[in-house]
């Protein structure tokens, strides 16, 4: 699907809710066409350390790898890191989840360390792999306008 995950394609809606201590923001995640593809949170965590985390991310499966996930993480990670000014986005997955922990890879996340046989799912015992995303990394990977000889150039054919 063309476009799908650029921040243009995504409509990402914050809500306020009071009902749950240390809520930043929950999120849905809408095409360009306005349907509803997904979803995730974001909660701090500490507030004096600016520490928030990402969860519950949920993208419908008809619209998985299409870039809707990381789109949507991206702009999550903006929300926090920039808009809110935290420090800190943090987020674990299972062990066997390999599917999201590429995702946080590619994103940006580094993979910080494995929660042993933290979790009970599927009647086994699963790891819990935990990832972190600073603001000064976030910033890092801003893409940056290419110089104008950069974007004129064309790749040459081999001989």
């Amino acid at each position: 699907m063309p476009g799908a995950g650029k921040p243009e394609d995504l409509r990402a809606l914050i809500t306020r809710d009071g009902g749950e201590a240390g809520l930043l923001g929950l999120l849905v995640i809408e095409s360009s066409g306005g349907g509803r593809v997904g979803g995730l949170a974001l909660q701090v965590r500490f507030e004096r350390s600016r520490i928030c985390e990402l969860s519950r991310l949920m993208v419908s499966p008809e619209r998985r790898r299409a870039g809707v996930a990381s789109g949507a993480v991206r702009l999550a990670c903006h929300h926090a890191l920039i808009d809110r000014g935290m420090h800190r986005v943090q987020a674990e997955v299972y062990g066997d989840n390999l599917a999201a922990q590429r995702l946080f890879e590619h994103v940006g996340f580094v993979r910080e360390g494995t929660r042993r046989s933290a979790y009970w799912r599927r009647e086994r015992w699963l790891d819990g792999v935990l990832y972190g995303l600073l603001a000064e990394e976030l910033a890092a990977l801003t893409p940056r306008a290419a110089p104008p000889a950069a974007r004129s150039a064309r790749p040459r054919s081999a001989p």
